[in-house]
């Protein structure tokens, strides 16, 4: 301010603020840029370019940074703002990241406790492990410590309230788990291979055990206490036990839930008595209000039609509000395999339509169900070849299947077209049709005798779903398949360690007629038919061919397959398939040929294990009988087990270690487990984004094989063994 002629001059200075033009991130070893911009993104913290420089931005993001070395064992670790001037109004942002020496937890000590001792207590510990090889901490980052660890992050609990849930299962009601008190010691290193190792003290006030006096309910309108009561499973005179009572309020929040009664919530008022050691409790119950499903809306389907998804949400508008019917909906949604998994619920929110009511919005992710292919290749079995395919698993967004393909090829013509329609006329009744002509010319090769097969058909099927998660379908297909030898011109070198495979052995030349009825029965309830976590499929199917069908080929092929996925952590869950078939011939096919000594079930019909679907370490249909004279025989009856443990480790990427195990078995021989060839190994599975199938890599050891089988094998494969 200055004096004028007039008055007073009031002159203002503006100081323009400067703009973002350069955000980097330098020195750190153990955090990328990428890392750090996505938890940025995650965080909401972002600093933006071309935006005006705020300190106290720059300091959020430096505070998340060191949470995230901190995250990765790294406390010491400091982050400082490099701030400078570019231009006239330009400013580039700087953070000078120090990793620090990395810290493991080398020691974890409990003081005050009596009841159980440190390595009970240690047991309970999900998040925070001592420093070893053999409890996989080095491989999961649980050797580190963070508060987020301790006291819980985003809903999950920490190690703290663990420890807590273990002593309040025990009785110790008025158990304390306390702050642990952290120290440090040189492990050793210079610069950036500095260590440290950690010590970890808790100190925990255990009290008294005490025995459950009276149990009373408060709140309880909608069920009599008669029926509650025993879902608690807690009665006068038992060791206090938490977990009982969260189990039972599971279970009645599922009661609740299928009532309508969506807002329920329960919870238990412990009171205890010092001096008798008994604590009575209240199970008190918040019930709210009865909803109704108000509108069911769907979102995110831009190809799918509504109808599509609707038929498969078991709710209707004006129902009352099930969130049991609201589960399986879910479910069978992601069954259909057109949609990323739906992980969380769907959105509920207040509907227009009244204050009891309730809107439903799915929300989904449309995945790319069609599948266009083109190319061409050399395999040691079919030779040289071209073909082309296209299928679809969602037609137009209408739910149909279809499949057209043809390859063409020195050994190979294999044409066909497959159509099926899940809900026929807007019910749940399934149809299709299968058109196929193939053609397959096996040169005489190592221990292979060569020959031509011809097969051509038709398949119709026919399905309609009994319960939710049942369906029953029956198939009638008819096919021609001729076997002829090839020229006498052909030779080969027959290897007298190794199986020959000889389709003329069992009299196999010629043509047959197949005319087949299968009834079969599905029950499904598996999440996701690519990456399984949860649920069990049991298939019986029982082919029927020939006698009243016609045909030159009778017999009857029953199998039984359960396959059940139970998930582990949340990251790992188990699956296990068990399958067993046996053919039994009958009429003609169950004569006797005075040639071979043998019934004429032709070879192809009979059981050969192998391959990636079956036992992963060997090759397709080398797994079976074999006689006096080297000749595979295959069997009359098979059994095969597998089992896969699963660890999802980033967005498609699954690893998977698995156990395979089969074998094949001839007429009067019992199914013997000495005899199974098994594989053992691990793999890596990636879901292709475009194509939606599962990618795989396999590395397999086969501990128990023929001795013309390989030791290990390493293999590419598409699909899943299950």
């Amino acid at each position: 301010m200055q004096d004028g002629t007039k008055g007073k001059i009031v002159i203002f200075r503006v100081v323009e603020r400067k703009r973002v033009q350069i955000v980097d991130y330098r020195g750190s070893k153990a955090l990328t840029t990428t890392n750090i911009e996505d938890e940025l993104k995650k965080r909401e913290a972002t600093l933006r370019v071309d935006t005006f420089f705020d300190m106290a931005k720059a300091r959020r993001v430096e505070t998340i940074i060191k949470d995230m070395l901190a995250e990765k064992g790294r406390p010491f670790a400091t982050v400082k703002i490099d701030a400078k001037p570019i231009g006239a109004a330009g400013q580039q942002v700087s953070f000078m990241i120090d990793d620090g020496p990395k810290a493991k937890v080398r020691k974890i000590e409990f003081t005050g406790n009596k009841a159980f001792s440190g390595g009970a207590l240690k047991r309970h510990m999900k998040n925070i492990k001592q420093a070893g090889f053999w409890n996989l901490s080095w491989l999961s980052g649980k050797s580190t410590y963070t508060e987020d660890k301790w006291s819980g992050h985003q809903g999950e609990p920490g190690d703290q309230a663990r420890l807590q849930d273990f002593y309040l299962n025990h009785g110790y009601v008025t158990a304390t788990i306390g702050q642990p008190k952290i120290s440090y010691t040189d492990g050793g290193g210079k610069g950036k291979k500095a260590k440290k190792w950690a010590k970890l003290e808790i100190p925990v006030v255990e009290g008294d055990q005490y025995r459950v006096g009276e149990v009373k309910f408060e709140g309880l309108t909608v069920f009599k206490e008669v029926g509650v009561r025993p879902l608690f499973k807690l009665q006068t005179g038992d060791v206090y036990n938490e977990s009982r009572l969260k189990k039972g309020f599971d279970k009645l929040r599922d009661a609740y839930g299928a009532q309508g009664y969506f807002q329920f919530t329960g919870y238990p008022k412990r009171t205890p008595d010092p001096k008798r050691k008994v604590v009575d409790v209240t199970l008190t119950m918040d019930e709210d209000k009865r909803y109704f499903v108000g509108r069911i809306l769907f979102t995110g389907n831009d190809t799918t039609r509504d109808k599509v998804i609707r038929r498969e949400v078991y709710m209707n508008e004006g129902d009352v509000f099930n969130t049991e019917a609201l589960k399986l909906s879910i479910r069978r949604i992601n069954q259909l395999g057109y949609f990323k998994p739906m992980e969380g619920p769907p959105n509920i929110a207040p509907s227009s339509l009244g204050e009891d009511k309730l809107d439903v919005t799915f929300k989904v992710e449309e995945q790319n169900r069609n599948q266009f292919t083109f190319g061409g290749g050399v395999s040691g079995l079919e030779g040289t070849f071209l073909n082309a395919s296209f299928s679809t698993a969602n037609f137009l967004g209408l739910g149909e299947t279809l499949q057209l393909s043809a390859q063409t090829g020195a050994r190979t013509k294999n044409y066909q077209l497959a159509i099926s329609e899940p809900y026929l006329f807007d019910r749940p009744i399934t149809a299709g049709i299968d058109l196929f002509k193939t053609r397959l010319i096996i040169p005489t090769l190592d221990n292979v005798v060569g020959y031509t097969q011809d097969s051509t058909g038709a398949s119709l099927m026919l399905g309609v779903r009994l319960q939710r998660f049942n369906q029953l379908f029956t198939s009638y297909a008819y096919r021609i398949v001729n076997i002829q030898g090839l020229s006498a011109t052909s030779t080969g070198v027959i290897d007298p360690t190794s199986p020959l495979f000889d389709p003329f052995f069992f009299g196999q030349e010629g043509r047959q007629k197949e005319s087949t009825l299968t009834p079969s029965f599905v029950h499904n309830t598996v999440d996701n038919p690519w990456t399984p976590r949860s649920g069990v499929k049991y298939t019986f199917t029982t082919p029927i061919a020939g006698g009243p069908l016609r045909g030159t080929l009778d017999y009857f092929r029953p199998e039984a397959e359960l396959i059940f996925y139970i998930p582990h952590t949340r990251r790992t869950a188990l699956g296990v398939r068990a399958d067993v078939a046996i053919i039994i011939p009958y009429a003609n096919t169950a004569k006797v040929d005075p040639a071979t000594g043998r019934n004429t079930l032709p070879l192809y019909q009979r059981f050969f294990l192998g391959g990636e679907t079956e036992i992963r370490g060997v090759n397709i249909r080398t797994v079976g009988p074999i006689d006096s004279e080297n000749h595979a025989l295959g069997g009359n009856k098979k059994a095969l087990f597998n089992a896969e443990y699963y660890i999802d480790i980033a967005g498609p990427l699954r690893g998977v270690l698995f156990f395979d195990a089969g074998q094949a078995f001839l007429e009067g021989e019992k199914i013997d487990i000495r005899k199974f060839r098994t594989s053992t190994g691990a793999e890596i599975r990636f879901i292709m984004p475009v194509l939606n199938v599962p990618f795989r890599l396999i590395y397999a050891f086969n501990p128990n094989r023929d001795h013309f089988q390989p030791k290990s094998a390493f293999k590419f494969a598409v699909g899943t063994t299950f």
